[in-house]
C-alpha cells in the first residue's frame, strides 16, 4: 500500500472520482446525498476552513494502484482553533487491514494542535474504530429529513403560527449578503450561540460572512435566506438558511436557524422554515427535501422539525482525543 500526501489543489476530476467510489462505498447503508467527481471536488476545494491536506491510500497489488482510502486534515481558523478536524474512508473491500490505521498515523503528522476531532456515522466503520484509537464520543446528532411537498398538516400549522407572529414580515434573499445588510447578517448568525447545543462561542465577523458566502459559490452551492423583522421597530428578529448543492440538489442542507432572544415566543422558527419550505417547493422543483442536524439536547429545535414531520434518517456522532 503506498499513501500519497496531497493538498486540495493537487485533485483532479479522476482522483476526485476514486475519492467519491471510496465515500460512497463507505457509507453504503446511510441514506445521506452520495458524491460525484464534481461535487467531491467542489467540496475539498472549498476556502471556508476546507482541509488543508489530503492523504490517498493505493493498493499497489492492484492495476494502476486503485484508491482504496482517503484521510483529510482540516485546521479550522475561526472557532476550535485548538483542535485538527479528522476525516476520511475506507472503502469496504479494504478494512480491516491497517489501511486506516496508516491514514491516521500519516494525518497526525500534519498537525501539532493539542485536540483532535472527527465525526463518525452510526452502523459505519469508523463508528466503530474511532473508540479504539482512543477517541471519546462527545455528542451525537441526529440528522432529520424533511421533505418539502406540502401536507394538509402543515397548512394547519401555517394559519396557526401566522397568527402568532402577525406583527413580523418574512424577506427571502438568495446568495451573499450585500455589504449594507452585513451588520444585522451578525447578529442573525451569532444568535445561534445560545442555542442548547452550542459548546463554542462563533463568531460571525463580516469578513467570516463574506469568506463564507464566497465559498459556497466556489462550490456551486446557492444559499437561500429567509429573515424575519418586526413591523414596527424594524428590527431583525430571526433567520433560517438553507444550503442547495447546485451539483447534487435533491437534498438541500438546513443551515442556522434562530431567533433573537426578544422575538422568541412567536412562532416565529417555524413560520421562517415554513416558508423556506414553501419557497424550495414553488421555486426550486430540483430540491426534493431538506437535511438538518439536531443534538439531543436542542429541544426547541426538534420540536419544531417534528411539528412540520421530520423523520430521522441518520445519526452522526462527533469524537474528540488529546493528541
Amino acid at each position: 500500500m503506498d499513501i500519497t500526501t496531497l493538498v486540495p489543489a493537487d485533485l483532479d476530476l479522476d482522483l476526485a472520482a476514486d475519492l467519491a467510489t471510496v465515500h460512497d462505498a463507505a457509507l453504503e447503508d446511510v441514506p445521506m446525498p452520495r458524491y460525484t467527481a464534481e461535487s467531491i471536488l467542489m467540496d475539498l476545494a472549498r476556502a471556508d476552513d476546507g482541509p488543508s491536506m489530503l492523504w490517498v491510500a493505493r493498493d499497489r497489488g492492484l492495476r494502476g494502484g486503485v484508491v482504496v482510502g482517503f484521510g483529510m486534515l482540516t485546521e479550522p481558523e475561526h472557532e476550535y482553533t485548538d483542535a485538527a478536524f479528522l476525516g476520511g474512508a475506507v472503502a469496504p473491500s479494504h478494512q480491516r487491514q491497517g489501511v486506516g490505521r496508516a491514514l491516521l498515523e500519516a494525518i497526525l503528522t500534519g498537525t501539532d494542535r493539542p485536540l483532535l476531532r472527527a465525526r463518525a456515522y452510526r452502523g459505519t466503520a469508523g463508528a466503530a474504530v474511532l473508540p479504539a484509537w482512543r477517541f471519546r464520543r462527545t455528542m451525537t446528532h441526529a440528522v432529520r429529513r424533511l421533505d418539502v411537498i406540502d401536507s394538509p398538516e402543515r397548512a394547519a400549522l401555517r394559519a396557526t403560527v401566522l397568527a402568532a407572529s402577525a406583527d413580523y414580515d418574512l424577506e427571502r434573499r438568495v446568495g451573499p449578503t450585500p455589504e449594507a445588510d452585513l451588520a444585522e447578517m451578525v447578529v442573525l448568525r451569532e444568535a445561534i450561540n445560545d442555542a442548547p447545543d452550542a459548546h463554542e462561542y462563533e463568531a460571525y465577523p463580516p469578513e467570516r460572512i463574506r469568506e463564507y458566502e464566497k465559498s459556497l459559490l466556489d462550490r456551486r452551492q446557492t444559499q437561500h435566506k429567509v429573515v424575519a423583522r418586526h413591523r414596527a421597530s424594524g428590527e431583525p428578529a430571526g433567520i433560517t438558511m438553507v444550503c442547495v448543492p447546485d451539483l447534487r440538489p435533491e437534498i438541500a442542507a438546513q443551515e442556522d436557524t434562530s431567533v433573537l432572544p426578544l422575538h422568541r415566543g412567536r412562532r416565529l422558527g417555524l413560520r421562517l422554515k415554513l416558508d423556506m419550505l414553501d419557497w424550495l417547493r414553488d421555486e426550486r422543483p430540483d430540491v426534493r427535501a431538506t437535511d438538518t442536524w439536531n443534538d439531543a439536547t436542542n429541544g426547541p429545535m426538534i420540536a419544531v422539525n417534528q411539528a412540520l414531520g421530520a423523520r430521522i434518517v441518520a445519526e452522526n456522532s462527533a469524537y474528540r482525543r488529546v493528541h
